[in-house]
């Protein structure tokens, strides 16, 4: 699962870095912090996501709040109650998560006979 993490923040600064990010060109002026936690609601209208998330290694301690989303397609197929894991682009007063993926869950195992 850390490794999956990984290559996420990997991605989206190379993103950042070769302008790919809506309203980003050449280095991102901002930092990346991964992010983890539960859907608590989800306003689709307003690009907006509502976490309990954990706490964020050197910005933040774990609270429930809203976060914008870069992207609408974020919210794709996630649902309250989902653990998630992403990217959390801070710029100045500015933030939004530019990554966002379920946390898969734990699949049951067959029971020894």
């Amino acid at each position: 699962m850390r490794v999956e993490l990984a290559r996420i923040v990997a991605a989206v600064a190379l993103l950042l870095v070769l302008g790919g990010a809506p309203g980003c060109s050449g280095m991102p002026s901002g930092k990346l912090y991964p992010i983890r936690g539960e859907v608590v609601s989800i306003a689709a209208a307003r690009n907006e996501i509502v976490l309990h998330h954990e706490a964020i290694a050197g910005f933040m301690q774990g609270m429930t709040m809203p976060f914008p989303v870069a992207n609408r397609d974020l919210l794709e197929g996630v649902e309250p109650g989902d653990r998630v894991e992403g990217v959390l682009l801070v710029e100045g007063a500015r933030y939004a998560l530019v990554s966002l993926a379920e946390i898969p869950k734990p699949t049951p195992t067959a029971a020894a006979s």
